[in-house]
This record gives C-alpha cells, structure tokens and sequence, in this order.
C-alpha cells in the first residue's frame, strides 16, 4: 500500500531543489502532490489551417518549414531574433523567437512541424512569436490537451 503521507523528498527524481520549489506550493506530501489541480487546460490537439487562424487566438497549426532560419541582431537591447517562414495548404506564416540561439539548427527545410501559440496579424503577415513546437507526430507539447498548473520560479510547464 502506498503512503499518501510519504513526503515528496522520497519520491523518484525529486531532487532538494525540486523539494523546495514544490514546498513553495504548498505541496509537502504525495497527497498533496496528487491532489495539486491544474487551473485550466490548453487544447493543442485541434489543428488550425494558417489561412483559418483568428488574430489573437492561440492555434496548433500544422506546418512545412519553407525558409531556413534567418538570424538578425537587434542593436537595441542587444537581442537576437530568429525568424522562420512555414506553410500549410492555405497560408504561410514567420514564426519568431528572441534570444534562443539554440533553435538555429533545429528545423529541417522541407520537414512538418506542429507549432502552438498566439497568431497576429500584421501587414497582411500571420505571424507567431516563442510557440511551443515539436516535430510531425511527436506530441509532447502539441497534439493533445495540456493541463495548466500555477507554478513557482524554476519549475516547468513542460512535457517530458
């Protein structure tokens, strides 16, 4: 029989630091680890076609990588933005993200990727900024509804 009363310190992977991040919670025991709900749910299983998102609206979209990543320093605040141009049937859109140098070899062109996140609509441009991606039929952070916890400093909402 499992003790619901077992402090999280004892549970696999939960390391000292990850004990003090979940006592920041409130959460001291398994119990209080199973009975932690989330706040509200992400629906990222519902592909959108490009042409069909609604500006200000959070959408999978399921897409081919069309362009290769495209560096540009920003002088002001000192950042780096990639940009990436992808394609659906309908539409294509940029997808940007700040800062995350790691990303520049990451997409193949050519290869479909599912990416989640706000659209806007700018100059006739559908544009993404820092979605959530993963590759075609992967499904870690897409493809599926993703519970949304409130969360401490340092600790992930992301899919493992």
């Amino acid at each position: 029989m499992v003790d619901l009363n077992k402090d999280v310190k004892y549970i696999k992977g939960v390391g000292p630091n990850r004990v003090v991040l979940l006592n920041k919670l409130g959460i001291y025991t398994l119990k209080d680890l199973i009975t932690y709900y989330p706040r509200e749910h992400e629906d990222r299983s519902k592909p959108v076609k490009i042409a069909d998102a609604i500006d200000g609206q959070e959408v999978l979209i399921e897409a081919i990588v069309v362009s290769r990543m495209n560096e540009i320093r920003t002088h002001r605040r000192n950042m780096t933005m990639y940009k990436l141009v992808v394609r659906d049937d309908t539409d294509s859109a940029v997808i940007t993200w700040y800062n995350q140098g790691y990303l520049k070899n990451r997409f193949k062109l050519g290869e479909k990727y599912n990416f989640y996140g706000k659209v806007t609509r700018k100059n006739g441009s559908i544009q993404m900024v820092s979605p959530t991606f993963d590759d075609e039929g992967a499904n870690k952070n897409t493809g599926k509804i993703v519970p949304i916890y409130p969360l401490t400093y340092s600790l992930s909402r992301k899919c493992y």
